[in-house]
């Protein structure tokens, strides 16, 4: 069975969405009429209500005129124009478009060429913005560098959303640990990193939930267990998360391989 590698707690995913109003608001919140205008999918009219807060100033309508804009919802789809609305929300401190033009550049999309030092200077800036997905994204970043002064920095970073128990947040510093565990043969921090992981899976968490299956097809840091891993991939295949479709044919492959190789059993 071909390893699968703990590399990233990233997902791939498009990073540019409609950033609806906050639920714990009243339904007299300025952005309630256009959020139910989106909602009843009268684009048009939920886009022509963004334009008026817009113009009001308000940064999450800028936002949402360039997500609109982008795939061409209530208006004609243009790229270049959607990507001014981001730079402006961005200029005006929504972490959303600072975190979305971050990922344009480091992917090169939205008809931007790639560019690291413009990806790194969004992400930054939307990390600084209170963007949770850029938060994560960078103090990620700083932990591939390998160095403990950037951990240091990284964990800082985290320390705010660790205290809020967002999963993503604890993901990251499990996996951390465990790294750091495993390269100093620390098996009390390999322990403590493994139960956060399980913990989170068992929360429902499912990029927690593909880390463990992974861990128990490889047999990494904790014992192989083919038919749990099956289990995990079969409940996430079922929910169309990324890899989890692949991951279940390869760990039913490996359960078939050692089915056939085990000795027959004597007759009685």
């Amino acid at each position: 069975m071909k390893k699968l590698l703990i590399a990233s707690v990233m997902m791939a995913a498009s990073h540019a969405t409609y950033a609806a109003e906050n639920k714990t608001t009243a339904k007299t919140d300025e952005f309630a009429k256009a959020t139910q205008l989106y909602e009843a999918q009268n684009y048009s009219a939920a886009y022509q209500e963004m334009q008026r807060l817009a113009a009001l100033g308000k940064a999450q309508a800028i936002h949402n005129l360039g997500y609109m804009t982008q795939i061409g919802q209530g208006t004609a789809k243009d790229e270049k124009k959607a990507v001014q609305y981001y730079q402006a929300a961005s200029n005006k401190g929504f972490g959303k478009s600072s975190f979305t033009l971050a990922q344009s550049y480091h992917k090169g999309e939205l008809g931007l060429a790639k560019n690291p030092q413009k990806y790194k200077e969004f992400l930054d800036r939307a990390a600084k913005q209170g963007s949770e997905e850029a938060i994560i994204e960078y103090a990620d970043l700083l932990f591939k560098q390998g160095k403990p002064e950037y951990d240091r920095i990284a964990i800082q970073i985290l320390l705010p959303l660790l205290r809020k128990d967002y999963p993503p947040a604890q993901q990251l510093k499990a996996v951390y640990d465990l790294g750091i565990g495993v390269k100093n043969k620390n098996p009390i921090m390999q322990q403590q990193a493994i139960e956060s992981i399980k913990d989170l899976a068992k929360r429902g968490y499912a990029p927690s939930l593909m880390l463990l299956g992974n861990m128990l097809a490889n047999g990494y840091v904790i014992d192989q267990n083919l038919e749990e891993a099956k289990n995990i991939f079969s409940r996430l295949a079922q929910l169309n998360h990324p890899n989890a479709k692949e991951s279940l044919a390869q760990v039913e492959a490996a359960i078939a391989a050692k089915k056939a190789a085990a000795p027959e059993q004597p007759k009685k």
